[in-house]
């Protein structure tokens, strides 16, 4: 199962924390529904994530990554992309791949993220 998160970085108040991290116009913490997204698709997870000034599809996102990875110069964005397998998560925390993704999403408020997840019950081989 995949399943995409995309939105600006927010970071509010909710219940005891100070900072909880949100993405877009979401009401809940983004490891709070993720949480919720392991216990209904499972614990294996594959993500992908790309963080940038501002608003971009998919494809361009991916155009600025491949122009950064070939040493094109003077690229117009400055886009961060990580794909790492396997993480665990526990109440805020959300690690990926031993990398507290939290804290990456924290020093990244007011910019947009597209994250995308493969959910399964099952370890890739």
């Amino acid at each position: 199962m995949k399943k995409i998160y995309q939105g600006i970085i927010r970071n509010f108040p909710y219940r005891d924390n100070d900072e909880a991290v949100f993405l877009g116009d979401d009401e809940e913490p983004l490891a709070s529904i993720i949480e919720q997204d392991i216990d209904d698709f499972g614990c294996f997870l594959s993500v992908r994530y790309f963080i940038s000034d501002k608003e971009k599809s998919i494809d361009k996102l991916t155009e600025d990554l491949i122009k950064k990875i070939c040493g094109v110069g003077n690229s117009e964005y400055s886009d961060a992309y990580s794909e790492c397998t396997g993480y665990l998560w526990t109440n805020q925390e959300l690690d990926v791949g031993g990398h507290d993704l939290i804290a990456e999403l924290d020093s990244n408020v007011g910019k947009y993220l597209y994250l995308e997840i493969d959910y399964s019950n099952e370890p890739k081989q």
